[in-house]
């Protein structure tokens, strides 16, 4: 599932290719992918791109928004006179749009297009009221590189009894965070994923705080990662994946050379690596 820097990778390049654009035409080829009336936003130009969580909004004229969640495996693919001149397109289905994943097209004025493919068909665009924007994301906790402060980090550590790695996916108490991030910022921090919150010291606490923060800028630093469906507004693979510490990482060789193998379990039913000698905390 994109998380908060896939989606912020979004944002920032759908920025610079949509804004100001009036959107012309709405094809929906799967009704379950876009709720709401297109009609409604035919004519409307849109003024910002924001980004909640896991969640991009498209802010336009007359006080409407789109929201969209990806989900596990959608994509937004721009295609049009904005793009850059040197895209590397490896996956063919992107080579040729729309394809069978395609689930909804929004054209331009301009005749630039974009294309909101979705392989499980879990994610979805809503037409809302800007001013409703607030009960789509109302019961999300404080978000990373945003409003998560040290402070209330360490308040949402020591109210919880719950392992620390579900603490930090958990998004009505930090937003954004899933399975990527979390499981490289515990192994950074040399905190087992394990640990109950409560337990964990003032001083680990912070590192935590720290390493959570370095591994989120570095998803954006690397276009997100792409190890399964995403891609970025262009259909290119991020690179993150090229430098992961632990996460898909099952007997392979810790990083920090302790001689021990990367170990992975379930924990909350997802996947979790982690080191058994670095991470002992």
């Amino acid at each position: 599932m994109p998380e908060l820097p896939e989606v912020e990778t979004l944002r920032l390049q759908l920025t610079d290719v949509l804004f100001g654009l009036t959107i012309k035409k709405i094809e929906i080829i799967k009704d379950k992918s876009f709720v709401g009336d297109p009609k409604e936003i035919i004519g409307k130009k849109i003024r910002e791109l924001r980004r909640f969580a896991k969640i991009l909004v498209f802010d336009l004229t007359g006080d409407l928004s789109i929201a969209i969640h990806l989900k596990l495996s959608g994509q937004l693919i721009y295609r049009g006179k904005r793009q850059p001149q040197k895209i590397v397109v490896t996956d063919p289905l992107l080579k040729s749009l729309p394809n069978k994943h395609t689930r909804v097209i929004i054209t331009f004025e301009n005749s630039d297009i974009l294309y909101f493919n979705d392989l499980r068909i879990f994610g979805w665009m809503k037409v809302i009221q800007s001013n409703q924007l607030i009960n789509l994301v109302q019961n999300l906790g404080p978000e990373p590189l945003k409003d998560l402060t040290y402070e209330k980090f360490e308040k949402i550590l020591d109210n919880s009894r719950k392992p620390v790695k579900l603490v930090l996916m958990d998004q009505e108490k930090i937003a954004g965070v899933g399975n990527i991030y979390a499981n490289d910022a515990l192994f950074l921090a040399g905190i087992s994923p394990k640990t109950e919150a409560r337990k964990i010291s003032k001083e680990k606490a912070k590192l935590l705080y720290d390493k959570l923060l370095k591994v989120l800028k570095d998803g954006i630093k690397w276009g997100g990662a792409s190890e399964n469906n995403f891609r970025d507004a262009f259909g290119q693979m991020g690179r993150k994946q090229e430098h992961f510490y632990v996460y898909g990482k099952k007997s392979e060789k810790c990083l920090n050379n302790c001689g021990e193998k990367i170990r992975r379990i379930t924990l909350g039913g997802r996947g979790t690596f982690f080191c058994p000698l670095c991470q002992k905390y």
